[in-house]
């Protein structure tokens, strides 16, 4: 991880914990690019989906959050592909349970109160799972961990969206946890 990344994903998950959404215009949308370099193109493009979605996410109202939600699940794909490539073979059934029963506990609670997103939360969660679980299978413990943190993150938002999770400076953990999970997951090709 770059000095450069680091940097600026402190100070936007500092300006999302304080609500300053307007200053975020310019860090949010240099975070992936900035991850981009030494890559190889499975990485590059996956952290590029993320970037498109870290774009749409400035927005406001249905079409942002689709269109974001979007990226992010093509990013999914993306990243599954990147880690298969470096599959070890690590995800045996004793560390693949954790995760499913993180995911389904998670999807239990949702369920009733996603409505018409019920659809929708559960094959984008299923994609989560996904790159999670083929960052485990690459054996590499920081790869791995990046994959848990991109799940938490994104469980954050699902559960302040969905459920009624209100995390003091929730918008500042989820960018963290966020950002550091991308990072991780982008030493794949290192």
């Amino acid at each position: 991880m770059s000095r450069l990344f680091a940097g600026l994903a402190a100070v936007d998950a500092l300006l999302a914990a304080t609500g300053r959404d307007g200053a975020r215009k310019l860090t949010k949308p240099l975070l992936m690019p900035t991850l981009l370099a030494g890559k190889d193109r499975p990485t590059q493009r996956a952290l590029a989906l993320g970037g498109a979605g870290d774009a749409a996410l400035l927005g406001s109202g249905p079409a942002a959050f689709t269109a974001g939600l979007g990226a992010f699940l093509v990013g999914h794909a993306a990243w599954i592909t990147a880690l298969r490539a470096h599959a070890q073979g690590a995800a045996t059934p004793a560390r693949v349970v954790p995760y499913v029963v993180a995911w389904a506990g998670l999807n239990a609670y949702l369920w009733p109160r996603t409505g018409r997103d019920r659809i929708p939360v559960l094959v984008y969660s299923t994609a989560l799972l996904g790159t999670a679980l083929a960052a485990l299978d690459t054996g590499r413990a920081k790869v791995a961990a990046g994959g848990v943190l991109f799940m938490v993150s994104d469980s954050l938002l699902a559960l302040e969206r969905f459920g009624d999770l209100h995390l003091p400076a929730h918008e500042g953990i989820v960018m963290a946890t966020y950002t550091s999970g991308q990072a991780l997951l982008a030493t794949s090709s290192d």
